[in-house]
């Protein structure tokens, strides 16, 4: 029997790496074929033409790239490591390819019954609808800060290099110019020297905060929306089902926030607070809101996403409250527009509180279906305000 099995074992072995690749490779293709639909979407549709999407479009292409190259080897050693009947249930490439062979055969009313493929579709939407606004918003930050720093260190702006031709003209502009835009000991120490405080850097000081915070917060979030992996173990579970809480989501976001600007006008040509020290109160007071917005997204660590669930977080700021980052954005936004306060901007902030609400109560709703929310919900007992609601 050992030499039947000596010689049976080297066969059997071949046999299932050749099956392992094969299952890799239909779902490395399936996933291609995807990203090849959507690269038609990004570079022909007259939205994603706009100048907004300048960053998405050559990042898009060097994610094809990657998944070109290092797609196939992931798809194997996932499959390897995680194919079990009930694994391969949230394995996204494997039911686009159920999909795609049930329209073949005329079976897709079958298919559209299975709530894991109903979620495969609507995480794929969330994907192709935020990833590209988040890379604009990174783009957007990171540029501010690169260019306040650059202005406070007298030395140009990066955006002056597409002028230089060559990469050794680059480069070498490069690498002359960042040395220069390192923090030095003197920019440390001018922090803790009170004469350095006036109005003028505090107001850098604050703007530089600002973009700092938006940069990690849209940056974590990128990475959420991007990674999404049985190795992270932050598969999506479900997507928000409802057409409500789609479009209470969607609506802060552009271009849809165009129409609820419409309709909810900003006011600031009002001057409510004239006092330039009372302007910095409220001023600081948005930077530490914002400071827990942006800690609430990165405790989800790699779970992040919108209108999703993709595993449930208690960590940072959701150990208090539910609903962390819209209370502090919310609060937020009052106290950036309070020095313009009129009762046109107060109408504005109470109805994009309001949207924000209701976008709470659709999570509530659609969370409170995961036997981990309700556990959540008895720990965390307060929605939106610690002892009073």
């Amino acid at each position: 029997m050992s030499g039947d099995a000596s010689t049976t074992t080297p066969v059997a072995t071949r046999a299932k790496a050749k099956s392992l690749w094969v299952r890799a490779g239909w779902r490395w293709l399936m996933v291609l074929a995807i990203m090849a639909v959507l690269w038609v979407l990004y570079n022909r549709h007259p939205y994603y033409l706009r100048q907004q999407f300048a960053p998405w479009r050559p990042a898009y292409d060097f994610a094809i790239t990657a998944w070109l190259t290092l797609g196939l080897p992931y798809c194997y050693a996932t499959v390897k490591r995680f194919s079990t009947r009930a694994k391969d249930m949230r394995d996204g490439p494997l039911l686009w390819m159920l999909l795609v062979r049930g329209a073949w055969h005329g079976k897709m009313r079958h298919l559209f019954r299975s709530r894991r493929v109903k979620t495969t579709i609507l995480s794929l939407f969330v994907k192709l609808f935020y990833i590209p606004l988040m890379v604009t918003f990174f783009s957007g930050h990171s540029n501010n800060i690169a260019r306040a720093w650059a202005f406070r260190k007298h030395q140009p702006v990066f955006g002056d290099a597409s002028r230089v031709m060559g990469f050794r003209d680059w480069w070498a502009y490069v690498t002359t110019t960042v040395p220069k835009l390192v923090p030095n000991w003197s920019d440390v120490t001018a922090l803790f020297d009170a004469s350095w405080w006036n109005l003028a850097n505090v107001r850098f000081a604050g703007d530089l905060y600002y973009d700092i915070l938006f940069f990690v917060d849209c940056g974590w979030a990128l990475v959420g929306y991007c990674l999404e992996s049985q190795w992270l173990k932050n598969k999506t579970r479900s997507v928000e089902p409802t057409a409500l809480g789609w479009a209470a989501a969607i609506s802060c976001y552009p271009p849809f926030n165009d129409v609820l600007g419409t309709y909810l006008p900003l006011d600031q040509s009002h001057q409510f607070i004239t006092d330039e020290h009372w302007k910095m109160v409220c001023r600081g007071l948005m930077l530490a809101a914002f400071t827990i917005y942006a800690a609430a997204t990165v405790a989800f660590g790699f779970k992040f996403s919108n209108l999703t669930n993709r595993g449930i977080t208690d960590k940072g700021p959701y150990r208090f409250i539910r609903h962390p980052a819209y209370v502090c954005k919310g609060f937020a936004w009052w106290m950036e527009y309070l020095p313009n306060m009129s009762l046109q901007t107060a109408f504005f902030l109470t109805g994009l509180n309001l949207v924000y609400a209701l976008r709470a109560w659709t999570e509530e709703r659609h969370l409170s279906q995961d036997p981990d929310y309700v556990a959540y919900k008895k720990k965390v007992p307060w929605v939106l305000i610690p002892g009073v609601y």
